[in-house]
């Protein structure tokens, strides 16, 4: 009887952890979706030093959730979207805005493909 306990106990926590991972994987990558979508449309506006706040900002916590993400899957475009987050931060710091906006626009397609590639969906199984 004690070890159905422990096998049923063991599932319970196996599946929390995996569904907590999703959900992390899926937040993260939404918010930094999100982060770029408003980055960009203050650099169409013309609204250069709060598109800059933002970036540093994104800059931030995104390398919070690095850590998390490369432990829970190791990915090399994680890598790769702090490399892009540093670029778009320095063609600001440049006043390169036209490609600022296209950094962002790189940034957005990096974080839905990941976030298509890391989630558990039924076709990556399959």
């Amino acid at each position: 009887m004690y070890k159905i306990f422990l096998a049923i106990g063991l599932f319970i926590v196996i599946l929390s952890l995996g569904i907590a991972e999703q959900v992390f994987i899926n937040n993260s990558f939404n918010d930094l979706k999100q982060d770029c979508e408003e980055i960009q449309k203050l650099l169409l506006d013309g609204e250069y030093q709060r598109a800059y706040d933002m970036t540093e900002h994104v800059e931030r916590d995104w390398h919070k959730e690095r850590d998390l993400l490369e432990f829970a899957c190791p990915n090399t475009d994680i890598k790769d979207i702090a490399k892009e987050i540093g670029e778009l931060k320095g063609s600001q710091i440049a006043q390169m805005y036209d490609d600022s906006i296209t950094r962002c626009e790189v940034l957005i397609a990096m974080a839905e493909n990941s976030r298509n590639l890391l989630a558990y969906k039924w076709k990556n199984v399959l």
